[in-house]
């Protein structure tokens, strides 16, 4: 089983590696973009912003199967803001992260090396008819965490760095049409794993015209998977057609075309996928007609699916026609009717199936009626018959169903601002049905809730349960029930500190004949505490989360985070200072309980 722990990294970076020659080709780009903006100020090229900071950081895990990892890193970055001549001629962003990291492993070695990160904003008349834009950005987990709301872990196991450009070319016609080109490429690196990389270029338009939209998207796309030495080319176009000749009706026309092919270079016999092909073209029209000053709404369309696919061991080839159409009229304000109707004709190549089916329908609900004590009640009912038919089986249900609810508000007290709210609702549904698959279905539901809410003492209480019990008879017998209880205290201790809590406890139970019950229990619970000036020392920020998650659920992991933390402010100096405490428990087979305890430092000094 993978789990979700921290990682610090152990490849360094060869100097005459592919990876490390493009971070360094980029980091001299970067390098050279700051130098000609900061040599032309005041010139063609204006610089209307220059920004950055210096800092250290260290981090140390704690508990990992291969021993302890300890992290020595010296940072700096700096960001520049500027524009070509005017601001509307063409504006230039860029900032780089400059990270030198030493890495030592108790198993052995260590690590040594350097980490550009960074990102460049191109705009190439940017206000005009015919904007250019050009994005680059390139992470690495290691660094670039440290911003996020949990700096101290990655996804998964193991670090990652990205990188992506993006380029995108426009023009906008005197009518406001919009055509664009894009390219896109993405690299994605896992330490020591996958690696995985795509290219995209497309195409776009947007048409809006007083009564319709034209809107249009293509793409080619390559898509390259390292470990399982996989590629996939992706063809994609779709344009979509929205014509509102009047308020009352729409109609949306839809086309897609979708064409993947799929290779492999994996040694024969092996579990990788084998080579295929994928060939998907859909065409739909759909209308609806709403007026607002009428009763009857009614809507109706029509599909057309191909659907061919190749692979090693199998082709499929599938013809699909559908149309659908319906109706809802609100025939007072408390009856409303339904009607709606599809069919559905499917080609395999060997067989040929059509399906259809009919429904009508009828709801009622009460007006709410105010009852003794401020009990507000309304009952419902509801009615519907329906006719299905294919090409095996042809068979009609009639469903008839009966339900009531109530609710209560009461406001207590008069020094704190309190309330307690209660609902409850009960339902009772037969369903026959008849034809070539007899059945007699009937369903009890009870459900109800009870929640009570305080503001007193500068805290907030929030108590909440719910609970729900489905009871099915007939020749389907199974019951099943739902309890969920939560718990929830938001505390001002001082004017700059306070506690906040939460618990909840879920439990569900299902119970069928046919193949046994099954019982699950899950809480999770948090306590938060911070302090704004601990000890006394004007921007000292403190924070203390404890977090546990805990379930019965077979194959899970259960979790326990508790993370302390100082943040210290003065001037443009930022310091920070955590220690974070990892629980896993697994009962998975294989799986042992772990800890890890990550210790992370960092000051920063802004200008």
């Amino acid at each position: 089983m993978q789990m979700d722990i921290p990682s610090l990294r152990d490849d360094g970076c060869n100097d005459h590696s592919v990876e490390c020659g493009r971070r360094t080709a980029f980091g001299m780009l970067f390098v050279i973009v700051v130098m000609v903006l900061w040599s032309t100020r005041g010139h063609a090229l204006v610089v209307t912003d220059v920004s950055g900071n210096v800092g250290y950081t260290y981090r140390a895990l704690k508990g990992t199967d291969d021993g302890d990892t300890t992290s020595n890193q010296g940072v700096g970055a700096v960001n520049v803001k500027s524009y070509l001549w005017q601001p509307w001629a063409a504006t230039l962003d860029a900032g780089l992260r400059y990270t030198y990291d030493k890495t030592d492993f108790d198993r052995g070695g260590n690590n040594e090396g350097t980490i550009l990160t960074g990102d460049l904003n191109l705009g190439i008349l940017p206000r005009s008819r015919t904007p250019f834009s050009l994005t680059y950005q390139a992470s690495d987990s290691r660094v670039d965490v440290v911003g996020r709301d949990s700096p101290l872990t990655t996804i998964g196991s193991r670090e990652y760095t990205t990188s992506r450009l993006l380029m995108k070319q426009s023009y906008i016609t005197e009518k406001g049409y919009r055509f664009q080109a894009r390219y896109d490429m993405n690299e994605w690196d896992q330490d020591g794993g996958e690696k995985y990389d795509d290219q995209l270029f497309g195409v776009e338009m947007d048409m809006k015209m007083p009564k319709q939209t034209l809107i249009g998207k293509a793409s080619v796309q390559t898509a390259k998977r390292s470990i399982l030495n996989q590629e996939t080319d992706t063809k994609i176009l779709n344009l979509d057609h929205f014509y509102t000749p009047s308020r009352a009706l729409r109609i949306d026309t839809m086309f897609n075309l979708y064409d993947s092919d799929y290779s492999s270079r994996q040694p024969s016999g092996s579990t990788n996928l084998p080579d295929s092909t994928t060939n998907l073209l859909q065409l739909s029209s759909f209308a609806f007609w709403r007026p607002p000053d009428k009763p009857l709404t009614i809507s109706g369309g029509v599909r057309l699916y191909n659907l061919d696919g190749d692979t090693a061991d199998n082709n499929v080839k599938t013809d699909n026609y559908s149309a659908t159409g319906g109706l809802f009229y609100q025939y007072t304000r408390n009856l409303r009717l339904d009607a709606s109707f599809n069919v559905v004709s499917n080609d395999n190549g060997d067989e040929q199936d059509v399906a259809s089916n009919q429904r009508t329908g009828a709801l009622y609900q009460s007006d709410l009626h105010n009852l003794l004590s401020g009990i507000i009640y309304q009952w419902y009912g509801q009615g519907n018959a329906q006719n299905r038919k294919t090409r095996l089986v042809e068979n009609q249900n009639l469903l008839m169903k009966l339900g009531h609810n109530l609710q209560r508000t009461w406001v207590l007290g008069t020094a704190a601002i309190s309330n307690l709210r209660f609902s409850f609702d009960q339902s009772f549904s037969a369903d026959e049905q008849f034809g070539d698959a007899d059945a007699s279905v009937q369903r009890l539901d009870h459900s109800g809730s009870l929640s009570w809410d305080r503001s007193k003492g500068g805290g907030v209480s929030f108590v909440q349960m719910t609970l729900s019990d489905v009871r099915n008879y007939g020749d389907l017998e199974s019951n099943q029930q739902f309890a969920n209880f939560q718990a929830q205290r938001t505390q001002a201790l001082s004017r700059r500190s306070s506690l906040t809590g939460n618990f909840t406890i879920q439990y569900i139970r299902m119970d069928f004949n046919a193949g046994g019950d099954d019982d699950r229990v899950t809480s999770t619970g948090q306590i938060n505490y911070t302090h704004a000036d601990i000890f006394g020392v004007p921007r000292l920020r403190f924070l203390s989360d404890l977090r546990i998650a805990k379930t019965d659920v077979a194959n899970n992991v259960d979790r326990t985070e508790w993370e302390n933390r100082l943040n210290y402010s003065i001037g443009l100096v930022d310091t920070r200072l955590s220690w974070r405490y990892f629980n896993l428990q697994g009962d998975a087979k294989g799986s042992e309980d772990q800890d890890f305890h990550l210790v992370y430092f960092q000051v920063m000094r802004r200008f």
